[in-house]
């Protein structure tokens, strides 16, 4: 059994130390997002895709959509006149075109193109509070099971002092041999605790390594501070808050531009009109003739209206009608029931802190000087350093929920944290 012990530690010590031996410096919160930021694809991918709707609104913000047409023309006249030396003629045109927009459609598509090209900036600020959010939650995660780690460390620490000295009272006859089984039983409950928190920290830290773009090898540590920091607003402010959220912003300017979108399709189906100026040169007897003409045409809307188009945009501003709606009242549903969790879980937290660990904290002092001094056996010692180890597991879960719970309420209601407030100025 002595070996088996031995076995066990010496693979949790590798378990343990392989991790932050790769990361010599730990993480904080503001390094992680920056090099979160500087690295995310997606980000990426989104801050690429601006050149779309930026050359859309480039092309609608010219005077006129449609380009001038310039013609040239050149043709030979054989002129059928008798005893000519030569009977061929040159003659020679040129003219320009430009169709108008007779229905205010520039106009329609301009604001389509304004509104596509916010969308997406309010799109990308989204992103960035997508991931930071994300990346706090993984940080908070990993910086939890730290935590847990240091306790179940600690206590470990007292067992082994408890067997030690409970091996010196067996052989004395001063406790049985079933008291010093359960030290030994202790200890290895501790060890296998700590190997599974280790296997938990290296699964944690593995996303936060993907989420930050890290190399393969690479487990960031982290040091933080787990316990949120107080906050002033109320509910209310949270509500009115969100019509500020980045993502909300953007479903309203998606909405706008499928209006636009619609009224530029229903403005299509009157007909554009092109003016044309032609100036030729015709060959006559006489010599050449200079003509200069203007010309106007209209097509005649009679077969096809364009309904087509209208559809698919009056279907995507229905769309995004819905997609706002939707999204504005989910929201508000969430923040409700994350911030009815976030008030029960501080009372729990309060508890926990100010009731019940500092009494079982001091009941483990006592208790050890008691075990010390022979006042009481093992058992009464091990069942007082479990409670501690249960207390402080429950503080740490509290703390990390609380923690999560306020930044599902900052990301969803559009507060901004100073970390992505200062990010994205």
């Amino acid at each position: 059994m002595f070996e088996s012990s031995i076995r066990r530690w010496l693979l949790l010590s590798i378990a343990f130390f392989i991790a932050p031996a790769i990361q010599a410096e730990p993480l904080t919160l503001d390094v992680a997002w920056n090099i979160a930021a500087q690295n995310n694809p997606d980000l990426k991918r989104l801050i690429a895709n601006q050149s779309i709707p930026a050359g859309e609104f480039q092309d609608a913000s010219g005077p006129l959509y449609y380009n001038p047409t310039v013609n040239l023309e050149a043709r030979t006249r054989r002129i059928a006149q008798t005893g000519a030396s030569d009977p061929y003629r040159g003659e020679y045109g040129i003219g320009v075109s430009q169709t108008f927009e007779i229905a205010g459609q520039q106009g329609f598509r301009r604001q389509a193109a304004e509104e596509s090209k916010t969308a997406i900036s309010q799109d990308i600020a989204e992103e960035y509070r997508v991931l930071h959010a994300q990346l706090e939650e993984q940080f908070i995660t990993v910086l939890a099971v730290q935590k847990r780690i240091e306790v179940e460390k600690r206590i470990l620490k007292l067992i082994e002092q408890n067997t030690s000295l409970s091996r010196k009272r067996v052989s004395a006859g001063e406790d049985s041999l079933l008291d010093g089984n359960l030290a030994i039983v202790d200890a290895e409950r501790a060890r296998n605790q700590l190997i599974s928190l280790n296997e938990q920290l290296l699964r944690a830290r593995t996303q936060l390594a993907a989420t930050l773009q890290l190399n393969a090898n690479d487990f960031p540590e982290v040091t933080g501070q787990l316990t949120p920091n107080q906050t002033q607003y109320t509910l209310q402010d949270l509500f009115n808050k969100l019509d500020s959220r980045p993502g909300i912003q953007a479903l309203t300017s998606k909405e706008a531009s499928a209006r636009s979108r619609l009224e530029l399709q229903k403005s299509m189906r009157y007909p554009d009109l092109t003016v044309s100026l032609i100036n030729t040169t015709e060959a006559s007897l006489a010599g050449s003739d200079n003509i200069s003409s203007i010309g106007v045409s209209l097509p005649l809307p009679i077969f096809r209206r364009n309904a087509a188009g209208v559809g698919r945009a009056a279907a995507e501003l229905t769309q995004s009608e819905i997609n706002r709606t939707s999204g504005t009242r989910n929201a508000k549903a969430t923040i409700e029931a994350a911030w009815l969790r976030r008030e029960n879980i501080k009372d729990r937290v309060r508890r926990l802190d100010s009731e019940v660990y500092p009494r079982l904290e001091e009941n483990l002092t006592l208790s050890r000087k008691a075990f010390e001094n022979g006042e009481i056996g093992l058992p009464q010692l091990l069942i007082v350093q479990r409670q501690v180890v249960d207390a402080q597991r429950d503080i740490i879960d509290a703390q990390k929920e609380l923690r999560l719970v306020q930044i599902e309420l900052e990301y969803i209601s559009g507060w901004l944290s100073p970390i992505a407030a200062t990010d994205q100025n």
